[in-house]
């Protein structure tokens, strides 16, 4: 699978959340969860670039524990300032992780040149 498409559309469903066009449905929705979560995890670019699994190290469980403990709703939107705050960190933590796969693709293997003195 492409990481980098999937990633994208991850940015793409939290920018959804952020404009109250959609709500959050967990792994249900998550882009990289429909592939890596049956397997643990294993794989997930968010897991990768975290170095932690089930989404731990993002700003993913200060969302989802703010809609338990201040909502009290299963469906995740926007509801208040706070949550358009924390929407507004992952789809940014999101993009953050394009920007990195972006840069890995685009980066040049080193030593491969032999005119490169490096």
């Amino acid at each position: 699978m492409n990481k980098l498409k999937i990633m994208k559309s991850s940015v793409a469903k939290w920018n959804r959340i952020i404009a109250g066009e959609s709500s959050d449905g967990g792994v249900v929705d998550c882009p990289p969860c429909r592939i890596y979560y049956m397997l643990i995890c294993f794989g997930c670019p968010i897991a990768e670039y975290t170095g932690q699994k089930f989404c731990k190290g993002s700003p993913y469980p200060r969302w989802y524990w703010h809609h338990i403990e201040n909502h009290d709703k299963i469906r995740r939107k926007v509801y208040c300032p706070t949550c358009l705050q924390y929407a507004t960190e992952m789809r940014d933590f999101m993009q953050e992780i394009v920007d990195h796969l972006e840069a890995e693709e685009n980066a040049e293997p080193k030593g491969d040149d032999p005119t490169d003195p490096s």
